[in-house]
C-alpha cells in the first residue's frame, strides 16, 4: 500500500551487539528510504558491544548534516527491564523513546529495500515482509531457497487467516497493538522475540499479514554460526509451541526415516526423492520467478538434499546438551 499524503510518523527499532562488519551497510540502506525524513525516527539500540559497533555508528551520524541525522537517536542499553535479555531488552527499552505511529523492527546485519516504509501495510495489527539470504555458495543458496518457500508457506496459512510467524528482521507492528498488549515488559522473555510479539499482537485480536513482494524484500547475511542460529530457532519453536515447529520436526526425521526404508527397499527412498525434488521444483519455480530470484532454480537439487541432511543435523544440534549462544550471550 503506497502513502501519497498525510504521512504516518514511523519508528524504526535496531538492536545492535557487535555488528562492526554489518551495521554500515544497514545505515547506508537507510539512508536510501525513499520515505521523507521528517516523518522517520531510527532508534539504535547499542546493546554492550565490546567491538566498534558504537563508533562506526557514532561516525555515521557526524558525517551527517544536522538535518540529515535528526531522525537518528543511539542509545547505550546498559540495564535490564521485567528480567528481558538480549534483543528483547533492547527493544523494550527503545519503545519507550519512540513516536511513531508504527513500528518498524529490522536487524543490524540486514539491507532494507528503498521503499520498505511506503510498500509495508499499515494495519492496526502487525505485518511482515520477505527475506533474501545473500549466498555465494551451494550453501548459502539453500539457505536463501528455505527461507522462500517457509516465507511462502506463512503466506499462504495467513492467506487463510491462520496465524504462523513474524520475522523480527523485516516486521512491522502498530503503536497502538504494540502497548495493548503491554510491550515486552508484558510479554516476557523469549528467544525468539520477534514470534512472542507477533503472538501476543494476534492473540489480542489485532490483525495480522504476511507480504510476498520483491518491494519488501530485505537481504541479510547467512549466520556465521549456522548451527547457533538453527539450536535457537528449535529451543524458542518448541518452548513457544508454534505452529510451524510441527513440520520442522518432521521434515527433521525424513532423513533416518528414509535410511530405514532403504534398508528394505533403496528403490522406495529414490522415488521419494524424487517426488520430493519435482515438488520443489513446481513450487520453487513458481517462488523464485514471482521474486526474481529464477537464478536460483539451478540449486533445488542440493535445496533437496540439504533439507534432509541438515534439519536433521538441526534435531542433533538441539538435543546436545550444550549451552544456547547467540550474539557471543549464552542463554539457560
Amino acid at each position: 500500500m503506497k502513502i501519497t499524503k498525510n504521512f504516518p510518523k514511523v519508528s524504526i527499532f535496531i538492536a545492535a551487539r557487535n555488528e562492526e562488519n554489518n551495521i554500515l551497510d544497514l545505515l547506508h540502506s537507510l539512508e536510501k528510504l525513499t520515505y521523507p525524513k521528517e516523518y522517520l525516527q531510527i532508534l539504535i539500540g547499542n546493546d554492550g558491544s565490546t567491538d566498534r559497533t558504537e563508533e562506526i555508528i557514532q561516525e555515521f551520524i557526524a558525517q551527517k548534516s544536522k538535518r540529515c541525522t535528526a531522525h537518528y537517536q543511539l542509545f547505550n542499553i546498559e540495564n535490564q527491564v521485567a528480567e528481558l535479555k538480549g534483543k528483547a531488552n533492547v527493544l523494550a527499552q527503545l519503545a519507550h523513546y519512540a513516536k511513531g505511529e508504527y513500528f518498524f523492527f529490522t536487524d543490524a546485519d540486514v539491507e532494507v529495500p528503498e521503499c520498505w516504509i511506503e510498500e509495508m501495510p499499515k494495519i492496526e495489527g502487525v505485518a511482515t515482509g520477505i527475506t533474501l539470504v545473500k549466498y555465494s555458495n551451494w550453501f548459502e543458496a539453500c539457505q536463501a531457497i528455505e527461507w522462500f518457500f517457509a516465507l511462502y508457506l506463512m503466506k499462504r496459512m495467513t492467506d487463510y487467516k491462520i496465524p504462523s510467524t513474524a520475522m523480527g528482521n523485516n516486521m512491522m507492528v502498530s503503536a497502538k497493538a504494540y502497548w495493548a498488549v503491554g510491550g515486552y515488559e508484558k510479554i516476557g522473555f523469549s528467544i525468539v522475540e520477534d514470534y512472542a510479539l507477533y503472538k501476543a499482537v494476534v492473540d489480542k485480536g489485532f490483525e495480522f499479514r504476511q507480504e510476498f513482494e520483491p518491494s519488501l524484500m530485505t537481504v541479510t547475511k547467512p549466520p556465521p554460526n549456522y548451527f547457533e542460529q538453527r539450536k535457537r530457532w528449535v529451543t524458542g519453536g518448541i518452548a513457544s509451541k508454534s505452529i510451524l515447529i510441527i513440520p520442522a520436526l518432521i521434515q527433521g526425521l525424513v532423513l533416518p526415516i528414509l535410511l530405514i526404508i532403504s534398508l528394505l527397499s533403496w528403490k522406495v527412498s529414490v522415488y521419494v526423492f524424487v517426488i520430493n525434488f519435482l515438488i520443489n521444483f513446481f513450487y520453487g519455480f513458481k517462488i523464485l520467478k514471482k521474486l526474481n530470484q529464477i537464478h536460483l532454480l539451478k540449486y533445488l537439487p542440493a535445496y533437496t538434499i540439504y533439507m534432509y541432511v541438515f534439519w536433521f543435523l538441526q534435531l542433533i544440534a538441539y538435543a546436545m546438551p550444550t549451552k544456547l549462544v547467540w550474539k557471543g550471550r549464552s542463554y539457560s
